[in-house]
């Protein structure tokens, strides 16, 4: 077998000392969709250990756990090369300060300097939530993970920490069309969230609170879960429910995952944690047709928006959340009257006297094929209403 000798002599190539060459051999093994199982996570783990590049590194990691996530070796691996990638522990006596992630205005209601948290010490496992504070003083070592949303429009949910410059994640249910929310983060600290954009299509909401936090749940490296993986959903006040991965017929895009949990925790968005106690996913409130096993939200689908969300908010700070469609509106931070995602009427236009806004051209795009009957603009019609000056073209 030509590509099982590719992966011997690439091996016996790293062995002698030529990195390089053995590298090569072993990518070129990899290539074949023929070399699966216990062999091909070998060759991803010899090119894992061998790159200094610690994004390769983390790929042919992934790689192996995939071909094989049943190994103890390879997770154990895994596991070493990621404590390794810890940051230093911060000074104790310094309290987190406030965030100031790149892109992102805090409006002024927001505190500029909030008080120290009183969540979870950082020796012990951050999981389940702390219970309500008793008031006793902050501990300077404090770090939070989770957090409460308590007026959203379905009720109070869970949301938790997805980067440590105060971005939390819960679901699209959970907030609703609402631009702030209150966020607890225990019985003594209440701070105003903006909701920094939403994706309804997937269920999902991010949250900005102007608090940096010191960790994170530890995020699980595989590409998919594991059939049949035991799983514990958490929620802030303490209380979980545990299932497992649910086999089901149904064609799932990547994103979501089947559980056989059933009864919700609160609104939703509850960290979803494997035997392993390792980050998951997110579970909604998005059940089947025909029964009220949950579904959840994979970790990486979460992770890949926040990457998009932080991108798209570099490349144009100046944007207005619109609450209709979650979109995150350029033209409206411009003057503009409406969503240039959706074609809703932006909140803050509401008791406005919408006139033509000739400035706004390129932001709305000026490529539809009928013009506005009131100001010339072809930058859309919507429910009878140009995009622009928001004039109704059935008039007159």
């Amino acid at each position: 077998m030509v590509t099982f000798r590719y992966v011997e002599q690439g091996i016996a190539a790293i062995q002698s000392g030529q990195n390089d060459e053995g590298a090569r051999l072993l990518r070129i093994a990899l290539k074949d969709p023929q070399l699966a199982g216990g062999v091909r996570a070998v060759a991803c783990l010899w090119l894992a250990e061998t790159t200094p590049d610690p994004n390769l590194k983390r790929q042919y990691y992934d790689q192996a756990l995939a071909a094989d996530p049943t190994n103890p070796d390879i997770r154990h691996r895994v596991e070493q090369w990621l404590a390794a990638q810890l940051p230093r522990p911060p000074d104790p006596a310094a309290p987190p300060p406030p965030s100031t992630l790149p892109g992102i205005s805090v409006p002024a209601a927001l505190p500029a300097d909030p008080p120290p948290g009183l969540g979870v010490p950082a020796d012990q496992t951050p999981y389940p939530p702390p219970a309500p504070s008793t008031g006793a003083p902050a501990a300077a070592t404090a770090i939070y993970q989770i957090a409460r949303i308590l007026d959203g429009p379905n009720g109070p949910g869970t949301a938790f920490f997805v980067h440590t410059e105060g971005l939390l994640a819960t679901t699209r249910f959970v907030v609703g069309t609402s631009e702030t929310v209150q966020v607890e983060l225990d019985a003594g600290t209440r701070l105003a969230g903006q909701v920094l954009r939403s994706f309804p299509e997937l269920d999902l909401a991010f949250i900005f609170i102007p608090m940096r936090v010191q960790t994170l749940m530890p995020i699980s490296p595989l590409p998919r879960i594991p059939a049949d993986t035991p799983l514990l959903a958490l929620a802030f006040d303490g209380s979980t429910a545990r299932g497992r991965l649910r086999a089901t017929h149904r064609a799932l895009a990547a994103h979501w995952f089947p559980t056989d949990i059933t009864q919700p925790l609160d609104a939703g968005g509850n960290p979803v944690l494997d035997d392993q106690r390792l980050l998951v996913g997110m579970l909604t409130n998005n059940t089947g047709a025909a029964s009220s096993f949950q579904y959840g939200l994979h970790i990486r689908a979460i992770l890949a928006r926040l990457d998009f969300v932080r991108q798209e908010l570099r490349a144009q700070p100046a944007r207005v959340y619109c609450p209709a469609c979650g979109a995150n509106s350029p033209a409206a931070a411009a003057g503009g009257y409406y969503c240039e995602t959706c074609g809703s009427l932006m909140p803050r236009s509401i008791n406005l006297r919408r006139e033509a806004n000739h400035p706004l051209r390129t932001l709305y795009y000026e490529n539809y094929p009928h013009a506005c009957r009131r100001c010339g603009a072809r930058v859309g019609i919507y429910r009878d209403h140009c995009l622009r000056c928001g004039g109704k073209q059935s008039d007159g």
